[in-house]
């Protein structure tokens, strides 16, 4: 694994903070990443684009699969361009049950604990919001 690794953002932490209050993605980055837990194994990205689209520009959609069963793992990641957008996703749709599953939907954060902002690890243009377990 990297120096910087995925951790789920939980709304028991506190408030969502972004450090120096910037409010666009820093040189270098494409986006704002999110991540999505809870999501059944037969989830395509297709899915998390019809979520996620509702609220604004979408640059990337990753669903995590297992390597032998091709089935999705549980987690995704959405890439969203504009903060105040990926804010309003996660807001709308952390909770939402989809299907028979709750999603948890958050910022991405690394595992140092900082977060909330733009991301390029998982490639460019791969910023990600996050929905985890309840």
């Amino acid at each position: 694994m990297s120096d910087v690794d995925f951790c789920r953002y939980s709304p028991l932490d506190g408030a969502l903070s972004l450090p120096g209050g910037n409010l666009m993605p820093p040189s270098g980055c494409s986006g704002w990443c999110l991540f999505v837990y809870n999501l059944a194994p037969e989830t395509e990205e297709n899915v998390l684009w019809q979520l996620f689209g509702p609220f604004g520009a979408v640059q990337n959609v990753k669903v995590m699969r297992d390597l032998s069963t091709h089935k999705c793992k549980g987690f995704g990641f959405v890439t969203m361009t504009n903060y105040d957008e990926a804010l309003s996703a996660v807001a709308a749709l952390n909770g939402f049950a989809l299907g028979s599953r709750v999603l948890q939907v958050s910022f991405k954060k690394t595992k140092n604990g900082a977060g909330g902002g733009p991301t390029s690890l998982l490639g460019p243009g791969n910023g990600s919001l996050s929905m985890s377990n309840l």
